[in-house]
């Protein structure tokens, strides 16, 4: 059952997504951080849960209305929210950690597109709701670990959004059972491809075709690129704060090799780590960061934020 219906604790929540990368990696943080990171995990959790699995449940006026109650919360914050204790432990984080409130209102905005959402056409449509619904993610987890230099939320922004594009090529099939495409008209017509292609290959389970292929491949390309453009902004968080992330940024990364050995098929497989991945993952970030600690090497810097200059590029080759 939907946890927008059943649960508010964000212990609860965080139990009904175990084997999410989140979860595994929330292991490996240092206390107070990750009481603080489960509390904003939980209060996205939620949101994204009340829009995704929700809409059959209790229709779109009811979830219009939840999003209108959190954002009319989080300007005063001075009662009870929409869901408690989720809205106290919310208010408690971001008191501690100063995140910007605008960091909340930009993820529900993009919730709301996410309920009318019918295509994305251009680059610019695609990279303003990856920010919105992820790199906002990524912003305010940063300022719960302490790092909010530029470059610190620059290497945030750019790691949300190349996790967002893995879930949206793992998820081709899964979203057109929801009657979604988050991939780019441009994108698609760029590969000879249209909205209606990909929802008659998912229907006749005939998987991709060698244009989607194609598509999926180069999709893929361009998140490692992006994942290689955030991971210098790992070793700007404190030390006992690199670990989880690492974990956590590996094992998305990790999607993408998944995607390839399936064949670049995201209509019929939904590419899912295992508990060996899991394992296998922890180990070499443990070894990464132990290293990174005996080396003591200059730090790098990330590359531009996405949204100082440089863009999400989702063109075809």
């Amino acid at each position: 059952m939907s946890t927008y219906l059943e649960l508010s604790s964000p212990r609860e929540i965080i139990s009904t997504h175990a084997r999410t990368s989140f979860s595994f990696a929330a292991r490996f943080l240092p206390q107070p951080q990750r009481d603080d990171a489960i509390d904003l995990y939980a209060f996205f959790r939620t949101l994204d849960d009340l829009v995704d699995e929700s809409l059959q449940a209790i229709g779109n006026d009811a979830i219009r209305s939840e999003l209108n109650a959190w954002d009319d919360w989080l300007v005063s914050r001075t009662m009870s929210g929409p869901r408690e204790p989720l809205a106290t432990n919310l208010s408690r984080v971001i008191d501690h950690h100063s995140i910007p409130i605008d960091i909340f209102q930009q993820m529900i905005q993009g919730l709301r597109a996410d309920m009318e959402l019918r295509e994305i056409v251009t680059d610019a449509e695609f990279q303003t709701y990856c920010y919105q619904v992820a790199s906002t993610v990524g912003y305010a987890m940063a300022h719960v670990l302490g790092a909010t230099s530029p470059s610190a939320l620059a290497a945030a922004e750019r790691l949300g959004a190349a996790m967002q594009l893995t879930n949206i090529l793992r998820d081709v099939g899964e979203d057109i059972d929801a009657g979604r495409v988050y991939l780019p008209v441009r994108l698609l017509e760029a590969y000879g491809l249209s909205r209606d292609d990909l929802v008659a290959m998912h229907v006749e389970r005939s998987g991709p075709d060698d244009r989607l292929r194609e598509l999926v491949r180069g999709q893929v390309r361009i998140a490692h690129a992006m994942y290689e453009q955030a991971m210098p902004g790992i070793w700007l968080l404190p030390e006992g704060c690199r670990l989880p992330i690492l974990v956590a940024s590996r094992l998305y990364r990790r999607l993408l090799t998944i995607i390839e050995r399936n064949n670049f098929d995201t209509l019929r497989c939904r590419a899912a780590t295992s508990r060996i991945d899991k394992a296998q993952e922890a180990l070499i970030s443990w070894t990464l960061v132990t290293r990174s600690k005996i080396d003591r090497r200059p730090v790098p810097e990330p590359a531009q934020s996405a949204s100082s200059g440089s863009t999400i590029e989702v063109r075809g080759d």
